[in-house]
């Protein structure tokens, strides 16, 4: 089945508007006419706790990447993935820009969020004449009560604001997600590279919605008021999204283990499986060296026993007598 594990790419951004909850409006736009609404309901998972419904705030999260990046995707340089345009830049490279706008008053059972004003410039991707914004929904408690996230540094050991919601359709095996668009001018080439079954978008705001059956991938765009649903759960992927660091997987640090020797042992380690840009899963171990800290993808180091970007060096088949996950045959 086709699902939104082949969109992976889209699903985790690097920048994040903060919304105004509880009926707050910020600066002009209360009077002006909604471009669009997004409407909907929390869903909490059985084992979910909400705590603190009185501070739960929606947000917009925007995939933004550097015109290094864009280009690499255009010129589709690596047909292998995308996670390899990724690290054609630095990841101090991801800024996150931001901007208050407003959720009203039916917030945190439901919500309808208007969009009254024009992203900002650096929500989009583009130049002059083609602009190109893409975003997504997101709940998080308001631990300091200042009506907007705040992102953490790479090393703070705890976050004021927590994440604890995504809008439905990018966990599991579901078959239906949603990409909230923003076009002006001409469109941009990066729409139809990521979704070529779908129709071309109208200019300003809309909202595709890819479905997915077992053998066909159905697009629909819909504008002026969509539903949009936000399950919340405890989940540590979600709450990553309040540091900093962008957590795409291709920035993460990586390092050849023969050469860096067993890990400290006040880290945390785990192996996992590592599926880009390798055609098949493989083990590598997941290495935090500084589990205090709150932003834990951030701080993670991949140890690999071979050269996944450019194929300098394979160990795998003689790994470090400490290697502690399998190993996949040369």
């Amino acid at each position: 089945m086709s699902t939104m594990s082949e969109h992976g790419f889209w699903k985790w951004g690097v920048l994040s508007l903060a919304l105004m909850g509880c009926g707050g409006v910020m600066g002009s736009e209360a009077e002006d006419e909604a471009l669009l609404t997004l409407e909907g309901t929390l869903q909490s998972t059985t084992s979910f706790e909400l705590g603190s419904s009185d501070r739960i705030r929606a947000a917009l999260l925007w995939d933004t990447w550097p015109k290094v990046v864009v280009d690499c995707m255009v010129q589709r340089r690596y047909p292998e993935g995308f996670i390899k345009c990724l690290r054609l830049s630095p990841k101090s490279s991801f800024h996150h820009p931001g901007v208050d706008v407003r959720v009203n008053g039916r917030f945190p059972n439901t919500f309808s969020m208007p969009l009254n004003r024009l992203p900002e410039p650096g929500a989009l991707i583009g130049e002059e004449g083609s602009w190109l914004g893409m975003a997504y929904v997101m709940a998080y408690v308001d631990g300091n009560g200042n009506g907007k996230l705040d992102r953490v540094s790479n090393e703070a050991t705890s976050s004021h604001d927590i994440v604890v919601g995504f809008q439905e359709g990018f966990s599991g095996e579901q078959t239906e997600s949603s990409f909230i668009m923003y076009r002006e001018g001409a469109l941009h080439p990066v729409f139809h590279i990521n979704f070529p079954n779908c129709p071309e978008i109208p200019q300003g705001y809309s909202v595709v919605t890819l479905r997915y059956t077992e053998t066909s991938e159905a697009c629909f765009v819909k504008t002026r008021k969509v539903d949009l649903n936000i399950a919340l759960e405890a989940n540590q992927s979600f709450q990553q999204l309040a540091c900093e660091e962008p957590n795409y997987l291709g920035l993460m640090d990586m390092a050849r283990a023969s050469t860096m020797g067993p890990p400290p042992p006040s880290s945390t380690q785990r192996c996992g499986s590592f599926t880009h840009p390798v055609p098949r899963s493989e083990q590598v171990l997941y290495v935090n060296p500084h589990p205090e800290r709150f932003c834990t993808t951030a701080n993670t180091v991949v140890y690999t026993l071979r050269d996944f970007w450019d194929g300098a060096w394979d160990d795998r088949a003689s790994p470090p007598s400490w290697w502690p996950c399998p190993v996949t045959a040369p």
